[in-house]
C-alpha cells in the first residue's frame, strides 16, 4: 500500500496549473499564504484605477459631534445647568 495522499509530484515548468493544484491540496497553508502575497501588491496597484475609473472613496466618518459657533444659552433650566 502506497502512503502518497496526492499521486506524483508534477513538474513545474510541464505542467504548471496540475503543480498548483498539488500544492493547493499537499500544502494548503503554504499556498494560501503565497496566494495572498502575490494577490497584495496587485492590489495597490488597482486601488488607484478603482478610484479613477469606478467610484471614489467615501466621505469621512465624522469622529466627534460638531459643536455650534455660539455662546452658550445661560436661560436654560433643568439637566443639572441651575
Amino acid at each position: 500500500m502506497s502512503t502518497k495522499v496526492w499521486g506524483d509530484k508534477p513538474l513545474y515548468f510541464k505542467q504548471p496549473y496540475r503543480w498548483l493544484r498539488y500544492h493547493a491540496h499537499v500544502n494548503p497553508a503554504l499556498f494560501l499564504s503565497v496566494a495572498l502575497g502575490v494577490s497584495a501588491p496587485v492590489l495597490l496597484l488597482l486601488t488607484p484605477i478603482r478610484r479613477k475609473y469606478i467610484y471614489a472613496d467615501h466621505a469621512p466618518i465624522p469622529n466627534v459631534y460638531p459643536l455650534p459657533d455660539r455662546p452658550r444659552d445661560k436661560s436654560l433650566t433643568g439637566f443639572d445647568d441651575e
